[in-house]
């Protein structure tokens, strides 16, 4: 890493089954896909993941949620930029005023949605909006799943 390279770190939180919340890019719905190891897992098609209720598909560092994306911004303000200033100001003997924004606490997870399953792809199931009652599609494929959500069909 280069002096003008900066690495910050930041966790996401999983619920209880090993889910992480993500959210659309285009229809701006949330869901959660079951977290893998890095390396681990089967990868999307060339393009990235299918969003499961509208089908569109978008690059695989597209799928943050609003909160997580408030998170990361926060975490470069307090962490690099903050930081960055008080060191231009001290060694050039320069007034800066910056105020810096609170650091924002950890995102937490609850244990929300409805699971679905798809033959296609069976060690990547999703939950889903526990309202949601159309037919979802699969996140590395994009294929219809084979059966409606829990909720839809009165499991």
């Amino acid at each position: 890493m280069s002096d003008s390279e900066v690495t910050v770190g930041m966790s996401l939180p999983l619920d209880s089954d090993g889910f992480l919340r993500r959210e659309c890019p285009t229809c701006e719905r949330e869901f959660k896909w079951l977290h893998t190891s890095e390396g681990e897992g089967e990868s999307p098609a060339d393009g990235g993941y299918f969003c499961p209720y509208c089908g569109v598909q978008a690059p695989a560092n597209a799928w943050l949620t609003q909160a997580q994306v408030e998170l990361a911004k926060n975490t470069v303000a307090t962490e690099v930029v903050g930081p960055m200033l008080e060191r231009f100001a001290r060694d050039i003997k320069f007034s800066v005023r910056y105020d810096p924004p609170e650091k924002l606490a950890p995102l937490t997870e609850v244990d929300d949605m409805i699971r679905v399953d798809f033959a296609c792809h069976p060690s990547a199931p999703l939950k889903l909006l526990e309202d949601w009652s159309q037919s979802a599609r699969c996140l590395l494929c994009g294929q219809p799943a084979d059966q409606l959500p829990d909720s839809a069909s009165g499991k």
